[in-house]
């Protein structure tokens, strides 16, 4: 017997409503899973880019725009704190939130150095 009768055998005596291995593999199809996130960005960009807007951005639009909690929020604007960025803070008249953003001027010295360093 081939693999392929085989294969079909212990589909066929598989019990109903369980799938087997290589019937879940056919399903699937042959290509690559694809990895890497060519057109999308991550949520540290993300994060970075709603950070650079020129008013800065309340913690609410952050955790709404990246489904994130606050605590969350928080503890991802450390760690760019960490890498370097300069976030100002700031808090909003309107809602008494606090209101996140990134010092452009570090913001250009960056792109600078980036550049130079090519």
């Amino acid at each position: 017997m081939n693999t392929q009768n085989i294969e079909n055998e212990a589909d066929q005596n598989a019990r109903p409503g369980t799938a087997t291995a290589n019937a879940s593999k056919r399903k699937r199809g042959a290509t690559p899973a694809k990895s890497g996130n060519k057109g999308s960005k991550s949520k540290q960009d993300q994060l970075v880019a709603l950070l650079s807007k020129p008013n800065g951005v309340r913690i609410s639009v952050i955790s709404d725009r990246l489904g994130w909690q606050a605590h969350t929020v928080r503890a991802a604007i450390s760690g760019l704190r960490k890498r370097g960025y300069e976030i100002v803070t700031s808090k909003s008249q309107k809602t008494g939130e606090m209101v996140y953003a990134i010092n452009a001027a570090v913001e250009e010295i960056e792109a600078e150095a980036a550049e130079a360093s090519s």
